[in-house]
């Protein structure tokens, strides 16, 4: 009787397996991503998988990274990636990889920033603390909160907390302390970046964070070179004819190196330092009503 038992239920499991995977391979294979909002709900598949849902939730999370592979590479229209990330991490709470996959991937490629947050938070209730990669879902929380929602409070709780936990960075208090002493060092996201590198497989992900890295970094020089210029006309009453001219009256020790192979200078006609590689939202200007005084050892 039970062998029965086990046929029938394994029937009905393989079958609603089956019909799910057409459902969703129908859906990407047509264009029309609408038909996924009919994607039966992690609690729903959770009762019907009886005692397979572990089994059920790896076979969701491969189709969910189809889902996510094939967008990358057509429209990048990731509308029900939440919503299948949310099925897998229902069916198998204590899953960890599929909050990490979603907490990078949801606020870095979907710009779904809120719904990474609440995925790795929802990980965070769910995974056990002994995992090796726990600290990464605090991590990843306290990147969002400081990247993306310029909340360095919240964002240094979140380190702390992570800071806690095995196998976490040495690094990761005084990154805290930094985020609670400076909020307005743009530097303070390369850990953060360089551990989202270390913990995707997709090169395209990995140039992507690459290029974020070197943004910061160029982000972090014109603000000091903004500074630099503002000491400058401090001085002189008058801006420099050249940046250069910052190395040889002695306010910054050299030039920094550009990490895109790029250069920087000071536009005369808009007063303000920029970079010959355009950047988004890192081109800073001369505030001319601003106060002007600076202290030199701040950016030496």
């Amino acid at each position: 009787m039970r062998y029965i038992s086990f046929i029938v239920v394994s029937i009905f499991l393989s079958s609603g397996i089956y019909l799910t995977s057409q459902h969703i391979d129908q859906s990407f294979t047509s264009g029309n991503t609408e038909h996924l909002l009919y994607l039966p709900s992690g609690k729903f598949l959770q009762g019907a998988a009886l005692c397979y849902d572990e089994m059920l939730a790896d076979f969701m999370f491969i189709k969910t990274i189809g889902y996510f592979g094939g967008h990358a590479v057509t429209d990048q229209d990731y509308t029900w990636l939440d919503h299948m990330l949310n099925v897998v991490t229902t069916l198998d709470p204590l899953y960890e990889y599929p909050y990490e996959f979603g907490g990078i991937v949801l606020a870095t490629e979907a710009e779904k920033i809120d719904s990474s947050i609440s995925l790795l938070k929802k990980g965070m209730q769910n995974v056990l603390q002994t995992h090796k990669r726990y600290w990464y879902l605090p991590f990843f929380c306290a990147f969002h909160f400081m990247y993306s929602k310029n909340d360095y409070e919240t964002a240094a709780q979140y380190l702390e907390l992570s800071a806690k936990y095995k196998n976490s960075p040495e690094y990761l208090p005084l990154l805290a302390a930094r985020l609670r002493a400076n909020t307005k060092t743009p530097e303070a996201a390369i850990p953060f970046l360089q551990e989202m590198i270390k913990s995707t497989s997709s090169e395209e992900l990995k140039k992507k964070l690459t290029l974020r890295i070197n943004e910061v970094i160029i982000g972090k020089h014109l603000q000091v070179l903004k500074e630099a210029v503002k000491i400058y006309h401090s001085s002189h009453n008058k801006y420099p004819g050249n940046l250069e001219q910052l190395v040889k009256r002695g306010i910054i020790s050299k030039m920094p190196e550009h990490p895109m192979g790029g250069s920087y200078y000071f536009s005369h006609q808009d007063l303000a330092v920029k970079s010959t590689i355009d950047v988004d939202d890192l081109q800073l200007h001369i505030d001319k009503k601003q106060s002007l005084q600076i202290t030199p050892t701040l950016i030496k």
